[in-house]
């Protein structure tokens, strides 16, 4: 998520109190600026998930990676961290962590998009520079059939019906989306047709999303998958699940249940709410549903546990019938590196502990179908329903900006 600058903002349950009591929904305006040099001041960045610094009344939002700077007279995300923010990237620790690197001026075969994948899978190594895709950075551009050569029925986010795929927020390029862990290409699907559409042309930007080596597509636990399933793969495996890549624009993962929500999370029965705040939140939902923000449940690792951060909103759209759209972020025990690019985390061996290790990916695309197969789930748990085929995406209707 780029870090955004905003007068008003949902923020998380622990200082929304801090502002207004009638926190507004917004997205930011992209108001990130260059500094010259590194002028005295307050700086600084998110690892992973997220931090909110307010000044006079102004908010700025950092994600993974993004830094920000304040001195007496502002406050301001900035778009170039200065070097020493970046400290734990040249540590012995990071560079073992990380994967090898190579340009696109590196590529020598004549079809390039293969060439990337099995250079992922092989080595692996990954195509820098890391992009900025979310302001519209991508890779390289490429013919719709090179692109489909990858086609299957995979996904890694779902997105919210309400909100349409090519909201003007969204940047025109394709996501695809890399997993060494299970040797895995996932095609944006959501996206694909109606970019094609849009662009009139079936040359078609694409940006490399390259994963961590403990990472897979949600579909890995089949069309339906639950809370119970991801938290025991992440506690028990060390598996965690894609982010879905624009939240604030719909993008989740998975739907569960309340009943689910109330295994895992002190849920508010419905009378423990103001009528106050259940009018506010009920109009927030029947206008917009979660095409402006799922609900949002960061996994933790070393405690077994998860954080949802608005259980009164769950519980409100329980009782309007909907379903509770919901986007997963995973904390893990070396988050201060995970920021400097894709590799394996320093305490996980790879998916089920068969695949790529520290030292490299032990399994590629020439080697056995059984070793390919990630392990299969824990006996407790049902087996996972099969992945439906994607639905076509109509070219859709002109949205205006919020």
């Amino acid at each position: 998520m780029p870090a955004k600058v905003f007068s008003r903002a949902l923020l998380p349950t622990m200082i929304a109190t801090a502002l207004a009591s009638t926190a507004v929904y917004a997205q930011g305006n992209d108001e990130c600026v260059e500094l010259e040099g590194t002028p005295p001041g307050l700086y600084a960045t998110s690892d992973q998930g997220r931090i909110f610094l307010i000044k006079d009344g102004e908010v700025v939002e950092l994600g993974p990676g993004e830094a920000s700077f304040a001195d007496e007279s502002s406050l301001k995300c900035i778009k170039i961290p200065p070097k020493f923010l970046d400290w734990p990237c040249g540590t012995e620790a990071a560079l073992g962590r990380m994967f090898n690197t190579y340009t696109i001026d590196d590529l020598k075969t004549d079809n390039q998009m293969k060439e990337i994948v099995q250079r992922y899978f092989d080595v692996p190594e990954v195509l820098t520079p890391i992009l900025n895709w979310v302001d519209g950075e991508y890779s390289a551009i490429f013919p719709y059939n090179d692109i489909l050569q990858f086609s299957s029925p995979e996904y890694w986010y779902l997105n919210d019906s309400m909100n349409s795929v090519m909201n003007p927020k969204r940047p025109r390029s394709l996501l695809l989306s890399l997993y060494v862990g299970t040797n895995q290409v996932v095609i944006d699907n959501n996206i694909i047709d109606a970019l094609r559409a849009e662009l009139g042309s079936d040359q078609i930007p694409v940006a490399f999303l390259f994963n961590d080596s403990n990472t897979v597509p949600v579909s890995y636990y089949g069309a339906n998958a639950t809370l119970e399933e991801v938290l025991k793969g992440f506690i028990e495996r060390g598996i965690k699940v894609a982010e879905a890549p624009m939240w604030w624009l719909g993008d989740y993962s998975l739907k569960p249940t309340i009943t689910e929500f109330e295994k895992y999370f002190d849920i508010p029965a419905l009378d423990d709410i103001s009528a106050e705040k259940q009018a506010s939140l009920r109009l927030e939902l029947e206008t917009y549903g979660f095409s402006r923000k799922p609900l949002l449940v960061n996994v933790l690792a070393g405690s077994d546990s998860m954080v949802l951060d608005q259980p009164e909103r769950a519980r409100v759209a329980a009782s309007l019938g909907m379903g509770l759209q919901t986007a997963l972020f995973f904390i893990e025990e070396d988050a201060h590196l995970a920021r400097c690019g894709p590799g394996t985390p320093v305490d996980t061996s790879g998916i089920a502990g068969a695949t790529t290790p520290i030292s490299g990916p032990s399994v590629t695309p020439d080697s056995p179908a059984s070793l390919q197969v990630p392990a299969p789930l824990p006996a407790s748990l049902p087996a996972p329903a099969p992945v439906p085929a994607p639905v076509p995406v109509p070219a859709p209707d002109p949205v205006s900006p919020s």
